[in-house]
């Protein structure tokens, strides 16, 4: 009977360490009431995102770009928080600054801020959506890229603004769709000149420059490389038959897995076959599928010749199966 009232009495003196050891150990982190506004801030959701990258379409249309202001902490608000908001410049020319960009202020002709103010009332988490309102026509180039800081200036209540996400970014660039412009007829085209061809490939490939205007993705053209290789920069020139607006261009690759489809090509134009004007710069993916770009210029003319600058697998020749423009 002793032995076990011992037994049971040791069982006790050892719950009760192992209690006083727990609560020595255990420290629970319980903020004071006084300490909690600290963590209660203001911020930009939009600024968790940055850049925002926006393409619009380049139209006589207004576009909406959104911005507001959030609430973080322990609890909603107690009582309504002012806000107040600007376009910042000098904060879009230091995110150039910081990320090594150059993009160009969005010019303000273009462009028109919604309430400069607002409120995240109480028992909210954000403020209601406003708006800048853009009209791509008034200011942008087209497929050029602006920037827009939107930054939070100043708040009225007992919170912070959180300084990290203080200020939104906004990359705006005006484009359009492909499917805006047909594609021209090329029963007229000419191939009227190129670096090099290639006859040996045979019947079945082609290999010559007017490989590129017969409608077949089976036949290409080919730089020389019987006999030696043709010298690099290869290029290829089209007479249209007549003046045309060149708002694009589309590339098929060759049918096949061999180096030397184009990567880098610059576009030229002419309206006499003889004197090129630099129309812009394409950069091509390594695919046998149809591509299409932009030349953002949109020259006028009557010839237009590719020169391939750069290829995939770095080698001397170059091929092409189908080219057109729209």
């Amino acid at each position: 009977m002793n032995n076990m009232i011992t037994l049971s009495r040791k069982i006790e003196i050892l719950c009760m360490a192992a209690l006083l050891l727990l609560s020595a150990c255990e420290k629970i982190a319980i903020p004071n009431d006084e300490l909690t506004p600290g963590y209660n801030k203001v911020y930009s959701a939009a600024a968790a995102r940055n850049p925002n990258r926006v393409t619009i379409k380049m139209a006589d249309t207004v576009y909406k770009l959104t911005y507001g202001a959030s609430y973080g902490g322990y609890a909603t608000p107690a009582a309504d928080i002012q806000v107040q908001f600007a376009v910042d410049k000098e904060k879009a020319q230091a995110f150039n600054v910081a990320n090594n960009t150059q993009y160009e202020l969005l010019p303000e002709g273009c462009y028109q801020m919604g309430q400069l103010s607002s409120v995240i009332p109480q028992g909210g988490v954000s403020t209601s959506p406003l708006a800048i309102s853009i009209n791509p026509t008034k200011g942008m180039e087209l497929f050029k890229e602006y920037i827009v800081a939107v930054t939070i200036t100043a708040v009225k209540g007992e919170v912070a603004i959180n300084e990290s996400l203080q200020t939104a970014y906004y990359v705006v660039k005006a484009s359009l769709d492909f499917s805006d412009f047909p594609e021209f007829d090329r029963s007229g085209w000419k191939v009227s000149g190129v670096s090099s061809e290639e006859p040996a490939e045979g019947e079945a490939n082609g290999g010559l420059g007017l490989h590129t205007i017969d409608g077949k993705a089976s036949t290409f053209w080919h730089t020389k490389w019987d006999g030696g290789f043709g010298t690099p920069p290869h290029w290829l020139a089209v007479d249209m038959g007549e003046v045309k607006t060149i708002h694009g261009l589309n590339f098929t690759g060759r049918q096949s897995t061999n180096n030397g489809k184009p990567n880098i090509v610059e576009v030229a134009v002419s309206d006499n076959g003889t004197t090129w004007t630099p129309a812009g710069m394409l950069t091509l993916a390594n695919t046998n599928a149809r591509q299409q770009f932009f030349v953002p210029s949109f020259p006028q003319a009557r010839y237009f010749r590719i020169t391939v600058a750069a290829n995939y697998g770095n080698v001397e020749y170059t091929h092409l199966a189908e080219l057109g423009a729209f």
